[in-house]
């Protein structure tokens, strides 16, 4: 099968094939950067022993067992490198073998929000309005990036329900400042008062991402995430990308702003998660 059209150029099901294949690559790079990593061959396992509670940052993703016997095999790794964590959480994308998907529902994992992930080809569809928007640069921008996501996580509409605790901001906070010069946030400033944030890079297959957004809700309604995502873009095209990945919880709102921009959904990633009972196992 050489994924070639009767032309001799490339079939649209091959195309859309390595489009996906990038989007998972650039995703699980993106969420491993700035933390300690090993590629197995069957898996990549990102960890955090500072920030055991932060989910980003303590996952295993890329997982590339078919048989049993390697799906145990990357079940034990996880139990080894994650014996610092009160949880176990593993990304499924659609190269994950269906055998991996299964066995973690039989371990009784527990499936999280699906993400869709969307692709900008060519320039957004939006004519983004005036605003006072700054790179993350000093110790004081820091601060207020802090402020914005201990509000996202209080206040705001977090990933995962209920309140994040505080130690879980600190450690976001600390690994986005770990991924930084590459990884590089916005500050958005209105009436006075810093209120959203976002961020952009230029993942190692060429391929943008704009991730990691929020507007105070007080400030939604008024143009600023769409200011916010055109300042990423033009950040990470400036740097030779051409296609733009941005994510999207299935449930959420934004998905709709995204397309309406012009993204195009292509895949969809999963998150299934245990949480371990760490005293349970002690005794």
């Amino acid at each position: 099968m050489t994924g070639l059209a009767p032309d001799g150029s490339l079939s649209p099901e091959r195309g859309a094939m390595d489009i996906v294949e990038r989007v998972c690559t650039a995703y699980a790079w993106q969420r491993a950067l700035g933390h300690d990593t090993v590629q197995d061959p069957l898996c990549c396992l990102v960890w955090d022993r500072a920030h055991p509670d932060v989910w980003d940052a303590n996952h295993v993703s890329a997982v590339r067992a078919y048989t049993a016997a390697d799906i145990d095999h990357v079940l034990q790794r996880a139990e080894e490198t994650f014996g610092h964590c009160r949880h176990r959480l593993f990304v499924v994308d659609p190269l994950t073998p269906a055998a991996f998907v299964a066995r973690l529902a039989l371990d009784d994992y527990r499936e999280l929000t699906p993400t869709i992930q969307l692709v900008l080809e060519g320039p957004l569809r939006a004519h983004p309005r005036d605003l006072d928007l700054r790179p993350v640069a000093t110790e004081a921008d820091w601060q207020c990036l802090y402020t914005l996501v201990r509000h996202n996580h209080t206040a705001g509409e977090p990933t995962h329900s209920g309140a994040m605790p505080v130690e879980v901001t600190r450690g976001m906070v600390a690994s986005y400042r770990r991924k930084a010069p590459a990884y590089q946030f916005f500050l958005a400033r209105e009436d006075g008062a810093d209120c959203a944030y976002g961020a952009g890079v230029l993942c190692t297959n060429g391929l943008g991402m704009v991730e990691d957004l929020f507007t105070l809700p007080a400030f939604r309604q008024r143009g600023i995430a769409t200011a916010l995502i055109a300042r990423a873009i033009t950040h990470v095209r400036q740097q030779g990308a051409a296609q733009i990945l941005i994510g999207a919880h299935a449930t959420e709102p934004p998905k709709r702003l995204y397309a309406a921009l012009g993204f195009t959904p292509v895949c969809v990633t999963r998150e299934y998660i245990k949480h371990i009972d760490r005293d349970a196992i002690a005794s």
